[in-house]
């Protein structure tokens, strides 16, 4: 999707709604590109003059007073660091680590070395993919988290969602439902909404994505032996010596 198309398909999202201290500048900034998109988080960004916004799922940088508003890559040419990059990872970081054990569906080996956390959708086709490997990431050591993330783009995959969550033996039901088998449709208190804001909070928008610990994500579909790679490769750099 080019930007263009994506800031006007945000004109057709829910009311706006973010937290009362957001400078009115920037909302309104926001609001006059995207009058009805649903701001998920405003915070100040690393870079000086701006606030750090995202707008269902998508990343914005907005001025202080509401004149300029950037889509795209920022780069600290001093650190040679991509501030979205940055700015994501550390929120991404602190909303995985609230989302508590009891809402995930965990698939782990009895001695994990890493873990993940993935967002999922039932009707997303890489995810079925993934889970069709699970026994593989769990041989190479890899605990997977999964959190329910329906997306809009998939009608009903709420439903399917709640039905998963649900059901007597949740791990069981969703590799059924990963396997294209019919679920039986439950209803009970469940957590769906709470997580798809959450996902939508940390910018993600599409699924699967995966998250690694330090709140780097790992991207869509990877194969079980490139993510162990990319892991092991992660964690020896977080010991080898500056």
């Amino acid at each position: 999707m080019s930007r263009l198309i994506l800031l006007v398909a945000l004109l057709f999202g829910a009311a706006v709604c973010v937290a009362d201290e957001a400078p009115k500048a920037v909302l309104d900034a926001v609001r006059s590109v995207a009058p009805s998109a649903k701001v998920d988080s405003v915070r100040p960004a690393s870079m000086p003059g701006f606030y750090f916004v995202i707008v269902e799922g998508h990343v914005l940088y907005v001025s202080n007073d509401g004149r300029y508003l950037v889509e795209g890559v920022v780069i600290d040419t001093a650190r040679h660091v991509d501030l979205k990059t940055e700015a994501l990872s550390g929120m991404r970081k602190d909303g995985v680590a609230k989302i508590a054990a009891d809402k995930r569906l965990v698939f782990a080996p009895p001695h994990p070395k890493y873990k993940v956390t993935v967002f999922t959708d039932v009707d997303c086709p890489y995810c079925k993919q993934f889970h069709k490997q699970i026994a593989d990431y769990n041989r190479l050591g890899i605990q997977v988290d999964y959190v329910l993330f329906p997306l809009s783009i998939h009608p009903g995959a709420d439903k399917k969602a709640e039905a998963v969550w649900c059901a007597g033996d949740r791990n069981s039901a969703y590799t059924d439902a990963m396997n294209g088998k019919p679920l039986a449709q439950k209803t009970c208190n469940n957590p769906i909404k709470e997580l798809t804001s959450a996902a939508m909070g940390m910018g993600l928008s599409g699924t699967p994505a995966i998250i690694a610990d330090d709140g780097s994500e790992l991207g869509g579909y990877v194969p079980p032996d490139d993510l162990a790679r990319r892991l092991e490769s992660m964690a020896a750099a977080k010991i080898a010596p500056n």
